[in-house]
């Protein structure tokens, strides 16, 4: 199996200047839990839900870096980078591999050139998992 047979497709993305508000409210209207973060066509870090549940004042002194200036927090004083990927033609397995050693729940499908083409996450890896077990008829815990 590969990954672009499990990938969700063209995923919703956010700019490193996104607003961590408009972000926050981006993942709630598509009901999504990560965000790859672009700058122009390529994939520059991704953000999750986790990331945005810091505290807005958390945020804001991130954003500042000591200035006394309140700053609206951005999407790029949280996002994770480097970012880890996959590409479409990767093995299912392998990337799922990746997921585990890495202990992140998602990567960003990217093609040659870093952009994103879509988003891999763990519950596609189980979906996977189930359906490759349901073709063939896996026994049930105890049953050979």
């Amino acid at each position: 199996m590969r990954v672009a047979e499990w990938m969700s497709p063209d995923p919703i993305t956010v700019s490193p200047w996104t607003s961590v508000r408009a972000a926050r409210e981006l993942l709630a209207r598509e009901q999504v839990r990560h965000l790859p973060v672009v700058q122009g066509e390529r994939l520059v870090g991704i953000v999750s839900d986790r990331d945005l549940r810091l505290d807005q004042d958390a945020i804001d002194r991130l954003a500042r870096g000591g200035s006394a200036r309140p700053v609206e927090g951005e999407v790029r004083w949280v996002m994770s980078r480097p970012v880890h990927t996959a590409a479409p033609d990767d093995e299912l397995a392998s990337a799922a591999d990746r997921l585990l050693a890495e202990r992140i729940s998602a990567l960003p499908v990217v093609d040659e050139e870093d952009r994103p083409v879509g988003i891999l996450t763990t519950t596609d890896c189980l979906l996977a998992l189930l359906r490759a077990s349901a073709v063939r008829g896996a026994a049930r815990p105890g049953e050979r």
